[in-house]
């Protein structure tokens, strides 16, 4: 099962290079401990210049063993300073970790440069509804040209703590625009009417495109 710690983040105007090198040094720092690191900018969805900086664990024992090692490192400490410091290129805004959920499949493997996510609120009593519908739109997008497409729950993200999150990736905008063209078939808008009727079990509150910085 597994598990992400995420750092959302806002690039201060004309200093991109600089927050790129800073996401480069921070990846090097913490990846030595373990997980898989990634940098995305947002495309769509959110504001201007946010990032995200993704840290993803085989399992919650993962997390921990490297969260343990970080504590430990003395470089960190000097790294965080700069980062939060007067003359630091970014400023972190929000900070959370989250959970894959079972969803009675396994995703497509692979990786993209676009990263699509859509956070929901679910409604009381709802979460098994959820997690069917979640396993319907995973196997659409994957048979639209998607990979990895999965089920998060946040577990540790302030008023978010509680949501899914769904997510996907697709190699480019041009894979993209294709599965987006894919929600207004015969098939994508059957779906669609399935997840939005007038009683759903969850409620969208917000929606993001993201492209993936080599680091």
């Amino acid at each position: 099962m597994r598990v992400f710690n995420s750092t959302i983040g806002k690039v201060l105007g004309g200093q991109m290079e600089g927050a790129v090198a800073m996401a480069s040094e921070a990846a090097e720092l913490v990846g030595r401990h373990g997980g898989d690191v990634r940098f995305f900018l947002a495309g769509a969805g959110e504001e201007v210049n946010s990032t995200l900086f993704s840290i993803e664990y085989d399992s919650p024992e993962a997390l921990g063993q490297a969260f343990d090692a970080m504590a430990i490192d003395a470089e960190l400490p000097v790294f965080m300073a700069r980062l939060n410091g007067a003359g630091s290129p970014s400023v972190t805004t929000a900070q959370t970790m989250a959970m894959e959920m079972p969803i009675g499949r396994t995703p497509k493997a692979g990786k993209g440069g676009i990263l699509e996510v859509h956070t929901s609120r679910v409604n009381p009593g709802r979460m098994e509804q959820v997690i069917s519908e979640a396993a319907e739109v995973c196997e659409f997008v994957e048979a639209n040209g998607a990979v990895n497409a999965q089920l998060l729950q946040l577990t540790y993200a302030g008023l978010a703590s509680g949501m899914t999150v769904l997510t996907w990736e697709l190699e480019n905008m041009v894979t993209h625009a294709r599965m987006s063209s894919e929600w207004f078939s015969e098939a994508g808008l059957a779906l669609q009417m399935k997840l939005m009727t007038s009683n759903p079990a969850s409620m969208t509150v917000s929606s993001a495109l993201y492209n993936e910085i080599p680091l």
